[in-house]
């Protein structure tokens, strides 16, 4: 759910600084500035990151059986999260002030304050860190592998089938020789006369009134 939402609030903000971009007026001295470099990564770099990332959570319990351990992923959402913008709000402030981008060194160009160096610095940093939060993430999928939490049936109250097969994980044809009867569609939340939000496709009408 975490980097579910810090999609959508990545992908508004990153899609925001594109405007300045739909702007000829603005777009001409912006173009080929780290201004672009930010925009675009945080278009389609971070924000599609973050949404794999957040499908490894959460199909890991039923590929693996097992969660992820929760304190490692939280540090690792919080530390991605918050270090992209820490990354990418001061490139976008660096483009602003005319860096471009792919040059390797700057040399003697007076029009750019000192301030950039400072902050080509910070980034860097940040990076490392966030680097370092990927090297978590990893050791989070091998170590929860054999030692994490043995999953429950459906961790997540899932309504459709794949949460709902006779194994954790499934076994070959995820549902044995019997295949399960579908009773209503598989996002159907907040069915009618049920005592819970979350009802199973393949629970029967009778039986909802009693989940």
């Amino acid at each position: 759910m975490l980097f579910a939402i810090a999609f959508i609030v990545t992908f508004v903000n990153g899609g925001i600084t594109g405007l300045f971009l739909g702007n000829v007026a603005v777009d001409v001295p912006l173009s080929d500035t780290m201004f672009v470099v930010a925009h675009f990564h945080m278009v389609m770099g971070v924000a599609p990151a973050l949404v794999i990332f957040g499908a490894v959570y959460h199909w890991y319990p039923l590929m693996t059986g097992r969660m992820l351990n929760e304190t490692m992923g939280k540090f690792h959402f919080w530390v991605t999260f918050l270090g992209t913008y820490l990354i990418y709000f001061p490139m976008h402030y660096i483009g602003f002030v005319g860096v471009p981008r792919r040059y390797f060194e700057l040399g003697d160009t007076t029009f750019i304050p000192d301030s950039v160096a400072t902050l080509n610095a910070f980034i860097t940093i940040v990076t490392l860190i966030v680097g370092f939060a990927q090297m978590v993430f990893l050791f989070n999928l091998i170590w929860s592998y054999t030692k994490g939490k043995i999953a429950e049936r459906n961790p997540w109250n899932a309504t459709s089938l794949e949460w709902h097969t006779p194994e954790m994980p499934p076994g070959h044809g995820n549902f044995g020789k019997e295949l399960p009867v579908v009773y209503r569609w598989a996002y159907d939340y907040g069915v009618p006369g049920a005592e819970k939000d979350f009802i199973p496709q393949n629970q029967p009408d009778a039986a909802t009134k009693g989940a």
